[in-house]
């Protein structure tokens, strides 16, 4: 009996060794499902390169008849973020139906993924299990926990009602209507229009209460209850979005169109004539948030080239509400962001394309930089800064006025950024993620020195991916969109919760397992994985550029940014 017990006991030790390894035996995949016609990625890691030899292969097995249906090898993706990486490539079974992963090491079974979590396929998958849910359903939620009478929607984990969460909720809601309109019901068109009013008239109440508190007309507040602060990006942000809410409802309803082309112009003359606002306090979370030279403590008195980016957009947007007068300024901008692009001869780390944030000062901008909504001077300035290296207004220019005498500048510069920094740099981890940003002296960081909110900006790349494959029909970027989007839905670096099947789905409520936020409301998407603690800002470095804490805030950020990436997958894939 005692020897049983020994052995029991032994085995059970055992085991639990092997459990708290997160490394041990780990196949991620995308527990939402995949589509019958993109790319179909899972991923093996293990801290030992040994792991898998040569002779690795995988099956994908149809469960309902426990049947073999496509195998192939296991390809090395080498050493990323302390750990090896091999890829399992299925993309070219096409079928629809519910499977499970086999690995062999020769003809030995070592791992199988469970059935009880099928990895399925189908038919627009993606779109037809997501778009409702992370667009709409959550946004109803979201309204009828809104402070009244300042309307809009519950931002995120805390009681913050941000303009800039709004905004890019809003700008994603009008990809829904301009890119995939036709995929809708009239019943949903309806609903995405009334969402458009709630969230635009929420922009409107920051903007009136800017005024109110002694600014001039046009500036807009960051919050209504809690944060007055007025951001350069958040004022030209309200200039964009207005004007292209006015563009899009003006058969509907063209008073409301014209209040809301005002609301906009008044705006653009506002932070054309007051900005850049320049927010600053004693510390050093400008340097972290910003890659710039440690020890600077405050922004130069320039434009960052995301603002100058918004800036141009509205332009666009006010010359398509047939405000004429605004084309030369969308050029004139355009040519201030051009100057700011990284030469070849300059390259850092062999990449270049990309943009320095200011004329003065030669460290380059990063994806995001946005720091939360408390009334903190550093915080402030950054507040708002969602839009990853957003090129689409750019690219717009293109199709609007393609005989212009810079036209072939405005192609070679978005080439330049696709070729020469967007594809190098998320080719750089075997998820093709896109990366933080260059941080002069450290090299190409993912996680390490960011604040929180990651998962944002994957679907912000994933649409971006798929406008320089609709330019350049270079199927590269399919896989670049895919692999953002589905490491929000599972196919990620796993979560360290001692359990051999680690992806869940970050899109709260969606998948065979997924991560809920604070508020657990189906839709949301969380702020996924960082090196450090969620609203931490510390200085970054490549030993700690690690995704090994989970952020479980939710918010609007993140599916705004999935449905912005999605809507254009849906519409180019088409």
């Amino acid at each position: 009996m005692n020897k049983l017990l020994a052995i029991f006991f032994l085995l059970l030790s055992h085991y639990i060794i092997a459990q708290n390894n997160y490394d041990y035996k780990i196949l991620t995949y995308s527990q939402v499902g995949y589509n019958t016609k993109l790319p179909k990625h899972a991923m093996v890691q293990h801290t030992d390169s040994t792991f898998l030899s040569k002779e690795a292969s995988f099956s994908l097995n149809l469960i309902s008849k426990d049947k073999k249906v496509y195998s192939g090898s296991i390809i090395p993706q080498g050493k990323k973020w302390n750990k090896y990486w091999w890829k399992i490539d299925f993309s070219n079974y096409k079928k629809s139906g519910e499977f499970y992963l086999k690995i062999n090491q020769g003809k030995k079974k070592i791992y199988s993924s469970k059935k009880e979590l099928p990895i399925k396929i189908g038919k627009n998958l993606i779109w037809n299990k997501t778009w409702y849910t992370t667009g709409l359903a959550h946004l109803h939620i979201r309204d009828s926990l809104s402070y009244k009478p300042e309307g809009g929607w519950k931002d995120c984990g805390s009681p913050l009602q941000e303009v800039s969460s709004h905004i890019i909720m809003l700008n994603a809601l009008c990809d829904l209507i301009e890119l995939t309109g036709n995929e809708l019901t009239p019943s949903e068109l309806k609903e995405t229009y009334k969402q458009l009013v709630i969230g635009a008239n929420y922009v409107a109440l920051c903007q009136d209460k800017a005024q109110d508190i002694g600014f001039q007309e046009g500036a807009v507040i960051h919050e209504m209850r809690e944060n007055f602060k007025v951001v350069t990006g958040n004022v030209a942000k309200t200039a964009m979005i207005l004007a292209r809410i006015s563009r899009l409802i003006k058969a509907e309803n063209p008073v409301l169109a014209e209040s809301y082309k005002t609301r906009s112009i008044k705006s653009y003359n506002w932070i054309s004539k007051y900005g850049p606002v320049l927010h600053w306090d004693n510390t050093d979370n400008f340097a972290i948030t910003h890659g710039a030279p440690y020890g600077m403590r405050k922004p130069p008195n320039e434009w960052m080239t995301r603002d100058l980016m918004m800036m141009m957009w509205a332009s666009i947007e006010l010359y398509k509400c047939g405000e004429t007068a605004y084309k030369q300024n969308a050029i004139d901008y355009a040519n201030k962001i051009m100057a700011r692009q990284v030469a070849k001869e300059k390259a850092e780390a062999g990449l270049y394309g990309h943009f320095y944030t200011y004329d003065t000062f030669d460290f380059t901008e990063k994806a995001n930089i946005h720091c939360g909504a408390w009334n903190a001077n550093y915080k402030a300035y950054n507040q708002g800064g969602h839009f990853p290296h957003y090129l689409i207004p750019l690219i717009e220019m293109q199709t609007l006025w393609p005989d212009h005498k810079d036209a072939k500048k405005w192609d070679n510069s978005v080439h330049s950024f696709a070729f020469n920094y967007f594809l190098p740099a998320t080719n750089q981890n075997p998820f093709k993620i896109l990366p933080a940003g260059y941080y002069k002296g450290i090299g190409l960081l993912n996680w390490s020195g960011w604040y929180h909110g990651h998962n944002k900006i994957f679907g912000y790349a994933a649409g971006l991916a798929m406008e320089f494959y609709h330019l350049y029909d270079d199927e590269r970027f399919v896989e670049i969109a895919i692999g953002n989007m589905q490491w929000i839905t599972g196919l990620h670096s796993g979560f360290h919760e001692n359990n051999p099947d680690f992806s869940a789905s970050m899109i709260v409520g969606i998948g065979n397992r997924y991560k809920e936020d604070w508020d657990a409301m189906a839709g949301t998407i969380t702020n996924g994985f960082e090196a450090d603690a969620q609203f931490r800002l510390t200085k970054p470095s490549a030993e700690t550029d690690l995704p090994i804490v989970f952020g479980d805030e939710g918010g609007i950020h993140h599916p705004a940014g999935w449905i912005s990436g999605i809507t254009r997958l849906k519409r180019y894939m088409n």
